[in-house]
């Protein structure tokens, strides 16, 4: 397996903590107490002035994560919006963490969550709770800067360094004078990615004991206090990737006796990414580039004053550029195509992995003449960073890695080629590395069922013997949402009626809630095509149309949106999940089509291809299971909170008109179902 951010986090070794259980500790009992009605943090917090809910979801979900980590045992709970379910877990987390003398692991998706346990409820909690805990937010190596690699950067700054990172890094001085903690997140000034790769930790580049700023080390501090902490906030990312590292011997967190991971609706799907494989030429530019820089004849290997290895570099460089225009030369991807399946190994002939190989063993030799030590290190990193991009290269082109899917894909503003692998199934290696390596699992998320059933989800992602609940919602659904459904809509796959009706329903629907308005898109093209019909007349009435891809960030679209005026807002994929907007801001969901994943993407069409060779159903057993928890998610933005109201828009015919429509509706709380008319 490749674990594609091995440099990004450090390896140290295995079992180094001394975490233990308490025998017969059960914190059932106290989770149940904390959560009664009149006890726990209702007596606790009442006295301060604070008045606790009592939810009998929450109460109820936070037994059950009590129960699985007595057992030990993994679990699986959908817990409807408005549960609170950060504190269902926290609560017993906290209690196993303290009673049974465990280290224990929280794993969000998205840094708004991370933040709201780091910054609201972890303190919340640290207050009323009467058990003192400690929990820390852990970053990865690389978001720490390095004194030794900085202060360096500045006396080979003519070397290393390109126009205007030197001013860079007095500004990033000046702000660790200032009391900064050393962490790229929290620095005023965000450097340049190439400047922050010179100066930041990283793996196999550290001196460790012998390192004359050891004191002062950064990494150290924040390595200390993962060690001394009850409780661990990650990120999935960070999670898989060192799961992945314990499957090497290495680790970077100590040996935690329980996960949960929150916003789990993302499991499988990052899960999948971090045993794959990406590479594009802009990966092996920017490595390159550490080495020597075409711009001013820059980099490491100038500031060692070794022309030898610069040349070498300088006829990679050519190679690279060389090896990804045979691809796509062989690949062929038509205009309209952004990716394409590989289904054999790709015939060209290419020196690119043997030029790779030839350089990495002169890095090694001059990492050997080397007689700075800091140097040698420095060296070394680098090489092993391209010894695994090497390897990286090797098995795409061989498609060595069993039970993968490879494709190429155009990105970005460049339209550079990406090459991509990803296991088809990642619940076998979830199994190997996961379950079956830490006592008590538990995935929690407001849409895992379908159909009311958790079967699908358990089973994507190989956790089919955990125990499971779905806890419901504590808001009036019947009462706050309505849903409607437009009637005569043409068919979504009539290219030339669908865009423009969906364009006068839109500004129908968009004009009878003021805007305040989310307009959910699956396709780039047919959002794009329905804003350039609807934009001039939503401007005429006062209207702010903001569209996803037009040069504005998803955060500051949000912000945009949030603020008081008739704002309409088209998203794509990144707005049916992980958006929170609560209040009147938000009153209307426009769905224009069900979102059923294109059937010709790589990943999509080799889940379908495996459940066929089974003997299964792909369009029932994996399109429309998928297709549905999307559609919750996106109608799951509209309420946010009990007092919340609005009305969820669905275009697409096929919602009544199909046999599966009903599934659909079937999944959404119990409410209203209109059919209207857009005249």
């Amino acid at each position: 397996m490749i674990c594609r951010l091995w440099y990004a986090i450090d390896v140290i070794a295995p079992n180094t903590d001394k975490t233990v259980e308490e025998p017969g500790v059960d914190i059932v009992p106290v989770t149940d107490r904390f959560f009664a009605e009149n006890g726990g943090l209702q007596s606790a917090a009442g006295k301060a002035g604070f008045v606790h809910e009592h939810r009998p979801q929450q109460a109820a979900m936070a037994r059950a994560v009590a129960e699985a980590l007595n057992e030990p045992g993994h679990l699986i709970v959908e817990a409807g919006t408005g549960v609170g379910k950060s504190f269902a877990y926290l609560v017993p987390f906290i209690h196993a963490a303290t009673m049974k003398k465990q280290q224990v692991l929280v794993s969000t998706y998205t840094i708004s969550l991370q933040e709201q346990l780091i910054y609201k409820d972890i303190p919340f909690l640290r207050k009323y709770m009467a058990v003192p805990f400690k929990a820390v937010l852990v970053k990865g190596r690389s978001n720490y800067l390095c004194w030794r690699r900085f202060s360096r950067a500045f006396v080979m700054g003519d070397d290393l360094l390109i126009k205007g990172q030197m001013e860079q890094l007095q500004q990033i001085r000046a702000w660790m004078e200032r009391g900064g903690e050393g962490s790229l997140q929290d620095m005023s000034v965000q450097p340049s990615t190439h400047l922050w790769a010179q100066i930041c930790c990283e793996h196999g580049n550290c001196l460790g004991q012998k390192c004359k700023e050891k004191e002062r080390c950064v990494f150290a501090r924040a390595r200390k206090n993962i060690y001394d902490a009850h409780v661990l906030v990650v990120n999935h990312h960070l999670c898989f990737s060192e799961l992945a590292m314990r499957l090497q011997g290495g680790a970077f967190l100590p040996r935690y006796a329980a996960v949960v991971f929150d916003e789990a609706h993302q499991v499988e799907q990052v899960a999948g990414a971090h045993f794959g494989i990406r590479l594009s030429q802009y990966a092996f530019e920017y490595w390159m580039r550490r080495l020597h820089n075409p711009e001013g004849n820059k980099g490491l290997l100038a500031a060692i004053r070794d022309g030898k290895t610069a040349n070498e570099v300088s006829r990679l460089w050519d190679e690279v550029k060389e090896f990804f225009a045979r691809v796509e030369q062989e690949v062929r991807l038509e205009a309209t195509e952004s990716q394409r399946t590989l289904l054999e190994p790709l015939p060209v002939e290419s020196g690119l992995s043997d030029r790779m190989g030839q350089l990495c063993r002169m890095l090694k030799e001059t990492a050997v003449r080397e007689s700075r030590e800091d140097m040698q290190v420095e060296l070394d990193s680098i090489r092993l960073h391209g010894e695994e991009m090497r390897k990286s290269l090797n098995a795409f082109m061989a498609q060595s890695m069993e039970d993968h899917v490879y494709w190429v894909e155009r990105q970005g503003r460049r339209k550079q080629l990406v090459l991509y692998s990803a296991p088809i199934e990642v619940a076998p290696i979830l199994s190997d590395i996961l379950y079956a390596s830490v006592p008590s699992v538990v995935m929690t998320s407001a849409t895992l069922s379908v159909g009311r059933d958790l079967e699908y989800f358990k089973k994507r992602i190989g956790a089919t013997r955990a125990e499971s609940l779905c806890t419901g919602s504590p808001f009036d659904f019947a009462r706050q949402m309505r849903i409607q459904i437009p009637r005569d809509m043409p068919d979504p796959n009539d290219e030339q009626r669908f865009p423009t009706e969906s364009a006068r329903a839109i500004l129908y629907f968009v004009k009878q809630s003021m805007g305040r308005a989310f307009v959910l898109f699956t396709s780039a093209k047919l959002m794009q095509k329905v804003a350039a019909l609807v934009q001039d007349d939503l401007q005429a009435d006062g209207y702010t149309l903001l569209v996803q891809g037009t040069g504005t960030s998803r955060h500051t679209m949000l912000e945009q949106f949030r603020l008081p005026g008739r704002n309409v807002l088209f998203g794509l994929d990144s707005f049916w999940m992980g958006v929170d907007v609560r209040g009147e801001a938000l009153s209307n969901v426009i769905i224009t089509r069900l979102p059923f994943a294109v059937p010709n993407q790589p990943l999509t069409q080799a889940r379908m291809q495996r459940i066929r060779d089974k003997g299964g159903d792909p369009f029932k057993e994996y399109s429309m299971p998928e297709a549905i928890l999307k559609f919750r998610q996106g109608v799951g933005r509209l309420i946010r909170t009990a007092t919340d109201e609005g009305v969820v828009v669905i275009l697409d015919r096929r919602v009544v008109d199909k046999w599966y429509g009903k599934l659909f509706l079937q999944s959404l709380p119990e409410c209203p179902v209109e059919i209207v008319s857009y005249e």
